[in-house]
């Protein structure tokens, strides 16, 4: 051949692979289509148990099978075909079962706790091998490499594993994701930065030992970096049968191969949300953050991974989800919002979504995974418009109650508050003696602490000189956020017919969520609670347009 014409092609081809390699991936907009929609009638002893969200589908003498962990304590088998019940295990009814894997007959692990939630580190039945007919064949104890443990100075206590269902299958190890929470401090704190603890625990079921771990931190967390501690990571599988580590707050997932300790970065970002913020202090649950992400999964059906998003109702109104598509390589594929099915199980053939429809009734939707033909840009450009519409009418019906509340105007006509959560007492120096006295008498007891928090104390009186003794007589001068309404300005606005009783205003997330006066009888039971702690246990009813408190 000629040496010039051999150039020519060689340098062709050259020219042609490294245009087909920049060439951008081109993303799909996904949808789920139902194929098949199966009921399954639960057997008598199913009917009215709660289905846990660990399933797997299983195959049981060359049929599909859907194992179901019923009520905690029934691992129950019903064959896919026939929806027939064919098999049931009585774990242990005295233990709440988490997690199980099904192998085989003989081979069934399932991880337990015990009635109150909590693991027995010197007496452990956390994790147990048991057969088809329910025997016991092995509990695994909690031993750790003690080597590992000098190594990285961890301390065994706080290293039991989670209390959750959190446990994954790989490579004949059992792994297990995180410790608990009270182990490390808040996310984000000087405890938690100096403690750090293992990314993942792991338990060789051949060896019957622990392993830790040299990898710990929360990835990107430094001191001052504060995400809710409450949902600290999932933990799934990969299609190379490794565990994915995924942090709500992170656009990444981490794969992490325990053969030779290390952990593979997979960026893994939806294109529906910017980067999600650290919170300005450290918090136990998410309110405040707009979204987060979820588990991922691997479909091994259509060979895909799949990573929810979840969208704050406190921000935008209603919980909101999304899917975030990419193939086995972690390229991203596309994305699908709003999504009304949710994908459970698969397997090389199918994908399910199980559902309970009722007490006796499971439904199964059999999906198909399908890449539609709407254009990707304009629709991921169409999400972000509605959901940032959502969080305005959420933002405006904030100011709306806010601008509507007669205490948090004055107060702010006085005071700067600069928190989003925050109670706000108003006294009026009438109404019920006792009631009044009742609460200035916890208000001066408790006057230390409550200082400290974000409690704003309105006192409403007809004169300057009858304010000033009011606070002097009742020990409010030792409160910093007093405002002083010196011309009786609260008492006109009250706009109830009710005695003018302590009134206790709770704003939370920027939302009002309480506005009432106490009646008589609800004081020592329910304002005075109000004030110094939680208010989790308020109950309401409506009375000519006031929400007034009553007793459980």
């Amino acid at each position: 051949m000629n040496r010039k014409l051999l150039l020519l092609i060689i340098l062709s081809v050259a020219l042609f692979s490294c245009t087909d390699n920049t060439k951008p991936k081109e993303k799909f907009v996904y949808d789920y289509e139902v194929y098949k929609t199966q009921e399954i009638l639960l057997a008598d002893e199913d009917r009215g148990k709660f289905v846990q969200t660990c399933r797997q589908l299983i195959n049981i003498d060359g049929k599909d099978v859907l194992a179901l962990n019923m009520g905690f304590c029934h691992l129950s088998f019903y064959e896919l075909e026939s929806g027939e019940k064919i098999h049931d295990i009585l774990v242990d009814s005295s233990y709440m079962m988490r997690y199980h894997h099904f192998i085989g007959k003989d081979s069934i692990f399932v991880g337990c706790s015990n009635l109150h939630g909590g693991m027995e580190l010197e007496t452990p039945q956390a994790l147990r091998l048991i057969d088809w007919d329910g025997n016991v064949k092995k509990i695994y104890g909690y031993y750790i490499d003690q080597e590992e443990l000098n190594n990285y100075k961890y301390d065994i206590n706080k290293l039991i594993p989670p209390q959750n269902y959190n446990f994954i299958f790989c490579r004949g190890n059992i792994i297990s994701c995180s410790t608990r929470s009270d182990s490390y401090g808040l996310l984000g704190t000087k405890e938690s930065v100096e403690n750090p603890l293992p990314l993942g625990i792991r338990m060789d079921t051949k060896e019957n030992k622990y392993h830790v771990s040299k990898h710990r931190k929360y990835a990107y967390i430094k001191e001052g970096m504060y995400y809710p501690t409450y949902i600290l990571l999932w933990l799934t599988k990969s299609a190379n049968d490794l565990p994915i580590f995924r942090y709500p707050y992170s656009s990444s997932a981490f794969e992490w191969n325990f053969e030779n300790d290390s952990v593979i970065e997979h960026y893994y970002k939806s294109a529906l949300v910017d980067t999600i913020m650290p919170l300005t202090s450290p918090a136990e649950y998410g309110y405040e953050v707009p979204c987060f992400y979820g588990e991922v999964k691997y479909d091994e059906c259509n060979q895909v991974y799949v990573s929810s998003i979840f969208f704050n109702e406190n921000i935008y109104g209603e919980m909101k989800r999304g899917l975030i598509f990419a193939d086995k390589n972690f390229q991203y594929l596309g994305e699908m919002y709003d999504n009304k099915y949710w994908p459970s199980v698969s397997n090389n053939e199918m994908l399910l979504d199980i559902r309970k429809k009722n007490d006796s009734t499971i439904t199964v939707n059999y999906l198909k995974l399908v890449k539609t033909d709407r254009d990707y840009d304009k629709y991921i450009d169409s999400c972000k418009f509605v959901l940032q519409t959502m969080k305005q009418r959420v933002e405006d019906r904030k100011n709306a109650l806010i601008n509507g509340c007669p205490s948090i105007n004055f107060v702010k006509s006085q005071m700067d508050i600069k928190e989003s959560t925050y109670k706000i007492l108003t006294l009026y120096g009438e109404g019920c003696i006792g009631c009044e006295q009742v609460t200035l008498q916890t208000l001066y007891y408790n006057r230390e602490v409550l200082n400290k928090v974000p409690l704003y104390i309105i006192v409403s009186s007809n004169s300057a000189n009858e304010l000033e003794a009011y606070m002097r007589n009742n020990g409010l001068t030792y409160y910093d956020k007093v405002v002083k309404d010196t011309t009786a300005l609260m008492k006109k606005m009250a706009n109830t017919s009710f005695l003018l009783n302590p009134r206790l205003t709770i704003v939370k997330d920027g939302v009002v969520t309480l506005d009432t006066i106490y009646q008589a009888q609800d004081i020592e039971d329910k304002l005075l609670p109000q004030i110094t702690g939680p208010d989790e246990y308020t109950k309401y009813m409506l009375d000519d347009g006031e929400v007034i408190v009553v007793a459980k």
